[in-house]
């Protein structure tokens, strides 16, 4: 954001990549998207020493690449829980190092009447998911269960450009060693996207070889975290990608991504294939 408002932006990561669990693919892109808002990426990086120099700019120390001077340093250690003082060990309980507990698939803590939800217990720490868990939680407490899906919760991170995810990514199926396809729709190619003047959003649909089933929805580009949500839908019920070839979507919207990037990935599969057997 500060690089979108013209101000010189340097971004130093411990990590190798930045958002480690979305799609490497659509971080990759993020990535460009942030080198040519202006913005320098350090990887792999971390801070030894931060100083304040007589012109009251500040020196920051790097255990790798050489020194940065800037007028304003800002530091991000991430969300921690606000446990500390509830004296949760009177009742039982013993939050990690930062302030989180650990909870059952019902939001149970150990202690069986104790519920946690939300950004005390840790990712993805939203507030959308944060509502639902506290919802089960409430629901589970009271003897009236609900149904929640873990696999199938939307993830929005409000970048520029916006990122939006449900379901696995190509990571986590090759992991599982689960066979898939991937189809992918560019907003240069969809009249939506060139009339809105985005040409670098992508919509990359993963998909079952075999079944074709959807397993997951990675989106980049303006409204994304809107957009993700038909994928969603398809998702819950279990659906196909010949869900997306045969339904006829309005022009010019952006939702008609999900029917080129359907085509794109059904005729990337080896011929003949049989779409409804």
């Amino acid at each position: 954001m500060l690089a979108a408002l013209g101000v010189p932006t340097t971004l130093i990561d411990k990590r190798p990549r930045l958002l480690e669990f979305a799609d490497a693919e659509i971080i990759d892109r993020l990535q460009h998207q942030m080198k040519e808002l202006g913005v320098i990426l350090y990887h792999d990086e971390e801070v030894l020493s931060i100083k304040r120099s007589p012109d009251n700019s500040i020196d920051v120390g790097l255990q790798h690449a050489k020194p940065i001077q800037a007028s304003t340093l800002m530091y991000a250690i991430g969300r921690v829980g606000a446990t500390k003082g509830l004296n949760l060990e009177a009742a039982g309980l013993k939050p990690d190092v930062r302030g989180r507990l650990r909870v059952n698939e019902h939001f149970q803590t150990a202690v069986p009447h104790i519920y946690a939800a939300g950004d005390v217990i840790g990712f993805p720490a939203l507030a959308a998911t944060s509502m639902q868990q506290g919802r089960h939680a409430a629901c589970d407490a009271f003897g009236h269960p609900d149904r929640i899906d873990t696999s199938l919760l939307p993830y929005g991170i409000y970048s520029i450009p916006q990122i939006s995810m449900v379901g696995r990514n190509e990571q986590e199926l090759t992991q599982a060693g689960i066979p898939y396809a991937v189809g992918i729709a560019r907003y240069k190619e969809i009249a939506r996207g060139l009339l809105m003047g985005d040409e670098t959003g992508m919509l990359k649909l993963l998909f079952h070889r075999q079944t074709h089933e959807v397993l997951g929805v990675h989106i980049i580009g303006e409204g994304a975290t809107e957009l993700i949500h038909i994928g969603q839908a398809i998702m819950a019920h279990r659906s196909r990608i010949h869900y997306f070839i045969d339904t006829v979507f309005n022009y010019p919207t952006l939702a008609e991504c999900y029917k080129v990037a359907a085509l794109d990935g059904i005729n990337r599969l080896p011929r003949p294939w049989a779409p409804y057997q």
